[in-house]
């Protein structure tokens, strides 16, 4: 399973063992965030020697990810918020392209101050992740099901919009190695040169 994901672990010292894989690239030629990764396993995001992101937009390139007959992109898609904590849950399938989508709108949206606030739903459950920016620098990232908080965590939004253009190079670059298009993935591509 070729995973397009941060997956923070329980590294005791993230600053220590840190080594550039081979081979792995997005479409920029600028390192992803696929890039680093601890002998051990672990895979981090560093931001810089005291910053690092602890949410992810997780997407996966497993046997979920498909398209429909429709041309609609589905895979697995979700959010881990710290080393243990998922949303909707892990392992969620959805529409991943149109997600992504959403998620790179809402962000550029909220954190240029075009909106306020912005409510991004996943297509498949009554799930959303509202975004705000109460604070410059920060973004409140707070978790939904059902119009019932989950989850809430604050994130710098530097950060935070560098993971998600990350995310959505990964995907864009996995759909071309297949050779799907659709209008999700053209909003993606140019999603990422607004970020």
């Amino acid at each position: 399973m070729n995973q397009m994901d941060l997956v923070p672990g329980k590294c005791a010292n993230r600053q220590s063992g840190i080594q550039r894989e081979s081979g792995v690239g997005d479409l920029s030629g600028l390192p992803t965030y696929q890039d680093f990764a601890a002998p051990n396993g672990c895979r981090l995001c560093p931001m810089n020697d005291q910053t690092w992101l602890d949410v992810f937009l997780v997407v996966e390139e497993d046997r979920f990810f498909a398209r429909s007959k429709s041309g609609a992109i589905w895979g697995t898609i979700y959010f881990q918020i710290g080393d243990n904590q998922f949303f909707p849950g892990k392992g969620w399938t959805d529409l991943v392209a149109a997600f992504v989508a959403g998620w790179l709108d809402g962000l550029l949206q909220v954190t240029t101050g075009t909106v306020p606030n912005q409510r991004v739903h996943f297509l498949d459950g009554p799930f959303a992740v509202d975004i705000s920016m109460p604070q410059k620098g920060l973004a409140n990232l707070n978790f939904v099901h059902n119009d019932e908080s989950k989850l809430f965590t604050v994130a710098e939004v530097t950060y935070l919009r560098a993971h998600a253009a990350s995310v959505g190079r990964e995907l864009l670059l996995a759909c071309q190695q297949k050779g799907w298009n659709n209008k999700d993935i053209e909003a993606i591509a140019s999603l990422i040169q607004q970020m």
